[in-house]
């Protein structure tokens, strides 16, 4: 059955709890690895998506303030499941717990192939292909092709039509691989060199871009009266007949929704956290705090210094170099690139370190190959996770190349996925009552429940239910693209049926 609704509270969140990882991260890390994970490339590309969505300069602020406050509904009531479950694997735990085995697998079978992976792979790419011409001083070595052949176009059943594919590998592809690979290495070789990273990479740019903000600001608000007439122009700009439908708005929250996923990175860390009852609200309440100041700031820094009008063209150019040339002239699109390319390292970084811990989370379970289960004898992390999902990360840049279609996919799997993970709060109250335990632990206080429940809760499925759609009716090829999910995802059971199938028959003749 997909549906396998255990009943019974006190069944352990795994098969085989031994060989835990050890509990290490405090509020501080735990906000570090929150920052970094949320603030990446996303902030400095998806605005001019929104702008062309909404046409209107105060519902572009609005939806980054709202896709806040989705965010920090789904923390909030996911909090309550990190600290019920406080082990490795994240949403994999809470969906096998509340759905069944079969779907944690899913969860984890599409982390691997797709989500987690994926991410590592456009986050990768995308540090060496935008940023690495700039910091280098050039693009003509990282753009020469190694390997190049052309695919015809073809189609899947009759269901999915795909254009003609021509294939280059270029040396950036390579590049890309190798950055994978030392990240993972360092990942490996202990979690405090993986916290350290995190605190250099997110830290500077952080700082740099809320006081280049402010600087922006000020200057703008008094002592540059253009910056000022920008502003209110901007603000006084209507670019629709009226106020958009709800389409509009689905539509317009893919890419904010896109741009602040990462808040529940910690949930997949609940092992390696010294106090998950305190650690894990307080991080992600701090954390998401910082995001959406540091979030809306910057948009509105880009109203004072780019017309509405430009950034609704079909070429506005790179809005952060635009924007940091204001104050700091040309310099500063080197500058700017050094800001992204590190906030890019540190999302990277905590989804190599996060996804490690799903496919660690299953094989304890038995549903993955059980060297995963395995930690390294000296280092402590789960070593053969890592490899895998580095060594299949550089298999999809070397694959896709181009990573509009994978980044579209990774992004509404992530959606429905984190749907059903904050719709297990519902279940397991309905289930378990208001004393539901999940995990029995001792704690010193009263637990924390899902804050504003059941209103956040609902509010978040809601949200997300609504970007599926809107993605799906609204988005170029959003239809094709929940068809390709869809196929994935049932291929995804099937593997699960044949991998215990297997197993059982393993067990059979072992005995």
């Amino acid at each position: 059955m997909l549906f396998n609704l255990p009943l019974d509270s006190n069944v352990s969140a795994y098969v085989n709890q031994s060989n835990e990882l050890r509990r290490r991260v405090g509020v501080a890390d735990a906000t570090f690895i929150i920052l970094g994970n949320i603030i990446g490339v996303g902030i400095f590309i998806t605005p001019v998506e929104v702008a062309r969505t909404t046409q209107e300069p105060w519902i572009f602020l609005a939806m980054w303030l709202i896709g806040a406050i989705v965010a920090l509904a789904g923390a909030m009531s996911s909090a309550e499941l990190g600290i019920m479950m406080p082990h490795a694997g994240g949403d994999y735990v809470f969906l096998r717990k509340t759905y069944g085995l079969p779907w944690g697998f899913l969860y984890g079978y599409l982390s691997l192939i797709f989500t987690y992976t994926g991410s590592i792979a456009v986050m990768a790419f995308a540090v060496v292909h935008y940023n690495g011409p700039t910091i280098l001083g050039g693009d003509g070595w990282l753009q020469t092709v190694m390997l190049s052949f052309d695919l015809p176009a073809w189609s899947l059943f009759g269901l999915i039509d795909f254009e003609e594919f021509k294939y280059r590998l270029r040396r950036e592809h390579l590049v890309a691989c190798v950055l994978i690979l030392s990240l993972t290495t360092l990942n490996i070789r202990g979690l405090s060199n993986s916290l350290l990273l995190q605190k250099i990479v997110t830290v500077a740019p952080v700082i740099f871009l809320v006081v280049a903000g402010f600087i922006i600001l000020l200057n703008g608000l008094f002592l540059d009266p253009t910056m000022l007439h920008t502003l209110e122009a901007n603000l006084s700009f209507h670019g629709s007949s009226g106020m958009p439908g709800p389409g509009v708005f689905a539509a317009a929250m893919i890419p904010v929704f896109f741009t602040y996923t990462g808040w529940n990175v910690t949930l997949y860390l609940a092992e390696d956290i010294k106090d998950p009852q305190r650690v894990i609200p307080l991080s992600m309440i701090i954390g998401l705090g910082a995001v959406a100041i540091v979030y809306f700031l910057f948009c509105t820094v880009l109203l004072a210094t780019i017309p509405f009008s430009e950034m609704l063209g079909p070429n506005p150019g790179d809005l952060s170099a635009r924007v940091m040339g204001v104050i700091f002239g040309d310099s500063a699109k080197v500058w700017m690139s050094v800001v992204i390319a590190f906030l890019i390292l540190g999302t990277l970084n905590t989804t190599i370190l996060a996804g490690s811990r799903v496919y660690l989370a299953m094989a304890r379970d038995g549903i993955f190959f059980s060297q995963a289960k395995h930690l390294h004898p000296k280092f402590g992390t789960p070593s053969w996770s890592l490899w895998a999902q580095g060594l299949w990360a550089c298999g999809l840049v070397v694959i896709f190349l181009d990573f509009n279609t994978i980044l579209s996919l990774t992004t509404l799997m992530m959606v429905f996925l984190s749907m059903m993970t904050i719709s297990s709060v519902f279940v397991l109250r309905w289930r378990h009552g208001k004393d539901h335990e999940i995990a029995r632990m001792e704690t010193k206080g009263p637990l924390i429940r899902a804050l504003g429940y059941p209103y956040f809760p609902a509010f978040y499925v809601l949200a997300t239910a609504g970007i599926l759609v809107g993605t799906i009716l609204y988005k170029d090829n959003g239809a094709d693209q929940a068809m390709l999910g869809l196929l994935v995802a049932l291929f995804g059971f099937v593997v699960y049926y044949v991998w215990r199938r297997l197993g059982g028959a393993r067990k059979d003749d072992q005995s």
